[in-house]
C-alpha cells in the first residue's frame, strides 16, 4: 500500500471539511422551505377537506378554484424560493473550494520551502564535516613537517 504524503492527506482534510460545511449550510437552507413545503402540504388537505365537506357544486367549484390558484402561487413561490437558494448554495460551493485550493497551494508551497530548508541544513552539515577533516588533515601534516623538521636539525647538529 502506497503512503499518502502530507500534501494527499491535507487535501483529504481540507474536502471532508469543505463538505461537512456545505451540508450544514444546505441544512439551514432548506429549514425555511421545508416549512414552506409544510404550508402547501397544509393548504393542499384543507383543499381536499374542503372538496369533501361543500355539498353545493358551485360553491364548492369557486372555493376549489381559489385555493387552488393560490395552492399554484404558493409552489411557484416554493420554486423560485428553491431555485434561488440553489443558487446561492452552488456559488458558496465554489468559493468553498476555491478556498480550499488557495489553502492546499499555501500548504504546498510551505512544504517546498521545508524540503529546501532541509536540503540547506544537510549541505551545510556535509561542509561542516569537510571542513573537520580538512582541519584534521592539516594539524597531522603540520606535526608531520614539524618532526621531520625536528629530525634534519638533530641529524646536521649530529654531523
Amino acid at each position: 500500500m502506497a503512503k499518502k504524503t502530507t500534501e494527499e492527506v491535507t487535501e483529504q482534510v481540507v474536502e471532508r471539511v469543505a463538505e461537512r460545511k456545505f451540508e450544514e449550510e444546505i441544512g439551514e437552507e432548506l429549514a425555511p422551505l421545508r416549512q414552506q413545503l409544510d404550508s402547501m402540504s397544509s393548504a393542499l388537505n384543507q383543499l381536499q377537506s374542503s372538496q369533501q365537506q361543500l355539498g353545493s357544486v358551485g360553491q364548492s367549484s369557486m372555493m376549489q378554484n381559489e385555493q387552488a390558484s393560490q395552492l399554484l402561487q404558493q409552489m411557484q413561490q416554493f420554486r423560485r424560493q428553491a431555485q434561488s437558494q440553489q443558487q446561492e448554495s452552488f456559488q458558496q460551493l465554489q468559493q468553498t473550494v476555491q478556498q480550499a485550493a488557495q489553502m492546499l497551494g499555501s500548504v504546498g508551497q510551505t512544504l517546498q520551502s521545508f524540503s529546501i530548508l532541509n536540503q540547506m541544513t544537510q549541505q551545510i552539515d556535509q561542509s561542516q564535516q569537510q571542513l573537520k577533516q580538512l582541519s584534521s588533515q592539516q594539524y597531522l601534516q603540520n606535526q608531520q613537517n614539524q618532526r621531520q623538521q625536528a629530525q634534519q636539525g638533530n641529524s646536521s647538529i649530529q654531523h
